[in-house]
């Protein structure tokens, strides 16, 4: 097996790109990750998730109230580990961001068909799961769980187009 040139990890100033190596195939190949699109899809995406999470909790309740701070297991609102709550929604968007900027090149159609493809597959790997987990769980309120995949939708679908079109493609 030939020695492969070593990858240096400086970051392109022009595209804020890192070459990183991968480790899908036999051969060194390089792929560039876009910390740029990456840092702006995580704040937007966040940002997005964020207000859907808490504006479709507040439409939930008021066709189908429910105390969420009452569900047994929940911390207390006191508790200042909830803060890390209002955190989620960022933490979804980075993670989704990096994986948009590995998947783009092989989502096709136009921007908004790369978006609902990619809002499909973060449904399928991140809300039915976890919904599944919660339902058979828990014993919580089913409009808990429909509102919970009320935001998985919405929110999954609009961070994809958001990504399609921070990422142009």
């Amino acid at each position: 097996m030939p020695v492969s040139t070593p990858i240096h990890r400086i970051c392109n100033p022009v595209t804020f790109t890192v070459p990183i190596p991968c480790l899908y195939t036999s051969g060194l190949q390089v792929f560039c990750m876009n910390q740029k699109n990456i840092a702006i899809a995580g704040l937007a995406g966040g940002t997005l998730l964020f207000v859907l999470l808490f504006g479709l909790n507040v439409i939930m309740n008021q066709i189908i109230p429910f105390d969420i701070a009452r569900f047994p297991g929940m911390r207390s609102m006191e508790d200042p580990v909830m803060l890390l709550f209002f955190v989620y929604p960022f933490v979804v968007a980075v993670a989704a961001a990096y994986l948009f900027d590995i998947l783009s090149p092989v989502l096709s159609g136009s921007v908004m068909q790369k978006g609902v493809s990619f809002g499909v597959i973060l449904l399928v790997i991140i809300a039915i799961p976890s919904n599944f987990a919660m339902y058979t769980s828990m014993d919580w309120p089913v409009s808990f769980y429909i509102g919970n995949m009320i935001w998985a939708v919405t929110g999954f679908l609009s961070a994809g187009i958001l990504f399609a079109r921070i990422w142009n493609v």
